[in-house]
């Protein structure tokens, strides 16, 4: 079963990735001191605190119960590390696709895509004009791994908004990706179909037809 799930705090340690759990984007060392509390603890309270001024701030993916991908989002206020980066928005209020992570063996078969829409879709439902991003060039030095590559996004539909030689902001209009339901959950099934081990289950429509489904529970 494939299902998408709201991130919540009681699932901040279903977050996957080469650094997780990482606090990357919500925290800044103050005066070279940071936040002496442990990541999970920060990352909790910080998904607390969206979700309380915005709502949820991304979605978890599972694949048979197991953790496969994370991707967050937020309005700026509350992306404390894009402070650090010329091509910040000047808006707080401005969208912002924080990161997405998958983790093997779904790292390079699509999802991540999935999750990418999931987080345009959700938007919509705040009625978001578009979704930002500060993401990285080759030229970028010293990127973390949280800070999503320019080249995957604009494979995706975003497109530079304000230009930088290593870290530029991209943008989506969201009124060009109105169908992203059915479109995540056909990549889904095309996707998990390539994973051995991994069935896709069967959704049976009205008309008889039936194709692979992926749950997306609020």
């Amino acid at each position: 079963m494939r299902e998408l799930r709201p991130l919540t705090p009681d699932r901040v340690g279903d977050l996957v990735g080469p650094c997780a759990p990482c606090t990357f984007w919500q925290t800044v060392p103050r005066n070279g001191h940071s936040d002496p509390r442990e990541p999970l603890e920060q990352l909790a309270d910080w998904v607390e605190t969206v979700t309380a001024d915005w709502g949820p701030p991304g979605r978890v993916a599972y694949v048979d119960g197991q953790p496969a991908g994370h991707v967050l989002v937020a309005p700026a206020r509350h992306v404390a590390r894009l402070a650090a980066f010329a091509t910040s928005p000047s808006d707080p209020s401005t969208l912002m696709l924080v990161t997405a992570v998958m983790t093997p063996p779904y790292a390079g078969g699509g999802l991540r895509k999935v999750l990418v829409q999931s987080a345009a879709k959700d938007a919509l439902r705040h009625r978001a004009r578009s979704l930002e991003v500060v993401a990285a060039r080759p030229l970028a030095v010293s990127r973390h791994s949280c800070v999503l590559d320019v080249a995957f996004l604009e494979k995706v539909g975003f497109r530079v908004e304000r230009d930088h030689p290593a870290y530029p902001r991209l943008r989506i209009e969201l009124r060009t990706v109105v169908t992203l339901r059915d479109e995540a959950a056909a990549a889904v099934a095309r996707v998990l179909a390539r994973v051995p081990g991994v069935r896709p289950v069967p959704e049976t429509h009205p008309n008889g037809s039936s194709h692979a489904s992926v749950t997306d529970r609020a």
